[in-house]
């Protein structure tokens, strides 16, 4: 009877060690926003400050007019974060941008070049001032000195995750390494909005932003991306 006390004393600890490791670990990780673009798109929750946008299929279909197509999230990103998503751009689709920590008109823009075949990262600004000019979205600093990278065009769904630890900014695309960014110059202020811009025709779909902190926040050390893009030309 002791013996089998002992053992059931024994079963419950391993079973409360493993509780609490895993709480633990889901502690670090706080889904925060969810979209699936099943319905309408609820304007409590997103922008679309120009184009045209339509939900299909569970996925939102993004089209530019004379100027981008932008759509933002009512939602302020927390100050480490991981978001996810899956996107397709047209064939003819020029840039697809992702908008991150959009903070009066400036943010930090992830680019998908498909006229180049490259993804950039770039100092960036939203004006909403058309007349002025001419289109929504500019690099506005640090022009041609963000690190790019080279990658083939592909045109149907892929998987975004893009992580934000401190300084530091990671990007993959189908689960491989594409290109990482740290801001040494602080220009990335923190929280703030995101999104999407979109030069052309994209689609959007299963997007979720985690809040991360401890463990989940660090740095990754195995990310490897491409060799960078030597830039044309840099403005002084």
């Amino acid at each position: 009877m002791i013996k089998f006390q002992k053992l059931i004393s024994a079963a419950f600890l391993t079973s409360l060690l493993i509780f609490n490791t895993a709480f633990t670990a889901d502690a670090q990780r706080k889904l925060i926003f969810e979209e699936n673009f099943k319905k309408n798109l609820h304007q409590k929750n997103w922008l679309t400050a120009n184009g045209s946008w339509e939900i299909k299929d569970q996925a939102l279909y993004g089209s530019k007019d004379v100027n981008w197509a932008i759509l933002l999230a009512n939602k302020s990103l927390p100050e480490d974060y991981v978001l996810t998503f899956s996107a397709m751009a047209a064939p003819k689709t020029y840039l697809f941008e992702v908008i991150l920590n959009l903070n009066g008109s400036k943010f930090l823009g992830i680019l998908l070049n498909q006229l180049e075949n490259k993804v950039a990262i770039e100092d960036r600004s939203l004006f909403a001032d058309l007349e002025n000019r001419g289109t929504f979205v500019h690099s506005t600093g640090h022009i041609g000195i963000l690190p790019k990278v080279g990658r083939t065009k592909q045109t149907d769904w892929q998987d975004w995750k893009i992580q934000r630890s401190g300084d530091q900014f990671f990007i993959w695309i189908n689960q491989e390494a594409v290109i990482s960014f740290k801001d040494k110059t602080g220009f990335v202020k923190s929280k703030g909005q995101f999104g999407f811009a979109i030069n052309g025709d994209a689609a959007i779909k299963e997007l979720k932003v985690w809040q991360i902190k401890g463990k989940d926040a660090l740095p990754p050390k195995d990310f490897k991306s491409p060799p960078l893009l030597k830039p044309f030309f840099v403005f002084e």
